[in-house]
């Protein structure tokens, strides 16, 4: 519409000055257009109150190194890890406007944490470079390494937009855990570590 309009304007007028048209022509293009009013409202579910369920802190295994046979003398061997599983951090609710890095900050500090001590939505084991370990074991025997992440799991609702939205988080705390087992040996009562050994060793007896 605002070109038809300037068009018009220079087929009914075409004895006017040059500099009068240009000047009209600059005046036109200097006014602003309209633009939409900008809202400093906080997003929904910014600010929504939030309710947390139980949290389940589990140990679960990640890495896991192939068995090495070794005599008593072997000193400090190295071991190397591959992937067993993948966990990776997510906030999912049913509503696509909750925040998930604001579900997973507030968690944190439910639960008595650091900022940042919660790894992110969208974090991943896989980003994380299992490395070599080397360290030293006693006697002889088959052995092995394993690595574990302690992954937490809890349930929320939230006041998004005068509406109850439910979800829950997946994530792990940013520290690993690491050890070492000899086959044939107890290898504890953690469910990661016999998972490690009946990987490893076979199963628990044998």
């Amino acid at each position: 519409m605002k070109m038809r309009h300037m068009l018009a304007a220079a087929v009914l007028l075409p004895v006017l000055a040059t500099g009068c048209t240009a000047r009209a022509r600059h005046e036109a293009r200097a006014t602003p257009s309209a633009s939409p009013s900008v809202s400093l409202s906080p997003p929904a579910c910014a600010t929504g109150a939030i309710r947390w369920g139980a949290a389940h802190r589990k140990w679960r295994l990640v890495g896991l190194s192939p068995v090495k046979r070794l005599n008593a003398d072997a000193g400090r061997t190295t071991f190397r890890y591959a992937p067993v599983r993948t966990v990776v951090a997510r906030v999912e609710a049913r509503d696509a406007r909750v925040s998930g890095r604001r579900v997973m900050a507030l968690l944190a500090r439910h639960l008595g944490l650091e900022n940042g001590e919660l790894m992110p939505p969208g974090a991943s084991t896989e980003d994380h470079r299992l490395r070599a370990e080397r360290t030293r074991v006693h006697g002889a025997g088959r052995f092995l390494t394993a690595e574990a992440v302690l992954t937490l799991d809890a349930g929320f609702t939230l006041t998004c937009a005068g509406r109850t939205v439910r979800g829950s988080v997946t994530t792990w705390q940013q520290s690993f855990a690491q050890d070492a087992f000899r086959c044939g040996t107890d290898p504890g009562t953690d469910a990661w570590a016999r998972e490690a050994y009946e990987r490893g060793c076979g199963p628990l007896g044998s």
